[in-house]
C-alpha cells in the first residue's frame, strides 16, 4: 500500500514540475518595444564613464541606429532571458551581418563586435521567439533592419524640422509632436542627462504581438509629462540637445581594426 502512495506522489510531483516548466517556457508579454538610439549621445555617455573609452560609429555618424526589440508587459519589466540555453550564434546572422554592422552597430569600442547582438538576443530575442516571425536569430535581427527602414527617426524627425545641431535645441513637445504627426501613436523619448542638460538618447515605438504599431502608453520606467501626456525621462523644463558627433576619426580606419580584433577575440575566448 505504501509503495502505491509513493508512486502516486511521484507521478503528481512530475506532472506539477512539467506544468511549471511549461509555464516558464512560455513568456507572457503585451508589446514589442522597438528602440532606436542616437549614436552621438551613446558615445558621449560611454566616454563620460571612462575618458579612455573610444566609440565605433556607423559610416554616417548622424544617423539613428537600432538598440533592440524588447518584449514587455504593461506595468512591469521584462520578460528577459527566457531560454538561457539558446545562446547567440554569430553564424545565424551571417547573411545580414554587413547590414547589421551599419544599422545595429555596437558603439562601445573595446567590447566584442558581437556583444551587443549577443546581449539583445539572449535577453530579449529568446523571449520574442515565441512569435513565429521572430523564432530565430535571423528573423529577429532582420525585423529590426526592416523596422528601421520603415520607421527611421532620421526621416521622422526631419519631417518636423528637427535635425542634429551644435547650436539648436528642441522641446520635448516638439520632438513628440513630430513623431506623433508621422506615426499617429505615443512614443517614449529617452534622454541622458549631464550638467543639467538633457541629450536626446533613444526613441522607442511600440508594436502589438501581431506587429501593428501602437501607443507605448503603459510601459514602465517612463515619467509622463502630464500636460501633454508625453512619455519621457527628459527634463521637460528645458530644451533637449540633439548633438552632432564630433570626433569623426573614430568612424574610419579605427573601426575596421576594431572589428578585426573583436572578431578574433570572440572566437578565441
Amino acid at each position: 500500500m505504501e509503495i502505491k502512495y509513493v508512486f502516486i506522489f511521484f507521478i503528481v510531483t512530475c506532472l506539477h514540475y512539467a506544468s511549471t516548466r511549461k509555464t516558464q517556457a512560455t513568456p507572457e508579454f503585451d508589446l514589442l518595444i522597438f528602440t532606436q538610439q542616437w549614436p552621438a549621445t551613446a558615445c558621449k555617455e560611454w566616454k563620460k564613464n571612462d575618458s579612455t573609452h573610444t566609440c565605433v560609429m556607423p559610416k554616417n555618424v548622424d544617423t539613428w541606429t537600432i538598440h533592440g526589440i524588447w518584449p514587455t508587459k504593461l506595468g512591469t519589466m521584462g520578460p528577459a532571458f527566457c531560454n538561457r540555453t539558446w545562446l547567440f550564434d554569430p553564424e545565424k546572422i551571417r547573411p545580414i551581418e554587413i547590414q547589421l554592422n551599419q544599422v545595429w552597430i555596437n558603439i562601445f569600442g573595446g567590447t566584442s563586435l558581437y556583444s551587443l547582438w549577443a546581449h539583445e538576443w539572449n535577453k530579449h530575442g529568446t523571449c520574442a521567439a515565441v512569435l513565429e516571425p521572430l523564432n530565430s536569430e535571423l528573423k529577429y535581427f532582420s525585423l529590426g533592419i526592416d523596422w528601421l527602414q520603415k520607421f527611421s527617426m532620421n526621416n521622422i524627425l526631419q519631417s518636423g524640422n528637427i535635425v542634429p545641431s551644435s547650436t539648436n535645441a528642441y522641446s520635448v513637445v516638439e520632438i513628440n509632436n513630430a513623431i506623433k504627426a508621422k506615426l499617429g501613436v505615443d512614443p517614449a523619448i529617452e534622454c541622458k542627462k549631464e550638467n543639467g542638460e538633457s541629450y536626446l538618447s533613444e526613441i522607442r515605438i511600440c508594436f502589438t504581438k501581431d506587429f501593428k504599431i501602437t501607443n507605448c502608453d503603459g510601459i514602465v520606467s517612463r515619467k509622463v509629462f502630464d500636460y501633454h501626456s508625453i512619455l519621457t525621462n527628459c527634463n521637460t523644463s528645458k530644451k533637449i540637445l540633439y548633438p552632432h558627433y564630433k570626433d569623426s576619426k573614430e568612424g574610419s580606419i579605427y573601426v575596421q581594426l576594431y572589428k578585426l580584433v573583436s572578431w578574433v577575440q570572440w572566437f578565441t575566448l
